[in-house]
């Protein structure tokens, strides 16, 4: 799986939540709760970095999510 994200958008979120998306890899969502969000979106509810997460996200194509 190929994870994308918007750089402006991921350095945004850094800012203001301090997380970083690139720490999200295959195996956050793997270990996750996903459930169907709004507008074709995803959300994700996941353990990182000794944390809970919740991110929304969508998939691009088979291969890829933002």
């Amino acid at each position: 799986m190929k994870i994308v994200w918007d750089e402006p958008k991921r350095l945004a979120n850094i800012d203001k939540h301090s997380l970083d998306f690139a720490a999200l890899d295959e195996e956050f969502f793997l270990g996750s709760t996903i459930r169907a969000a709004k507008a074709g979106r995803f959300r994700a509810i996941g353990r990182i970095a000794g944390g809970i997460v919740a991110v929304v996200f969508a998939r691009l194509g088979t291969e890829g999510i933002s």
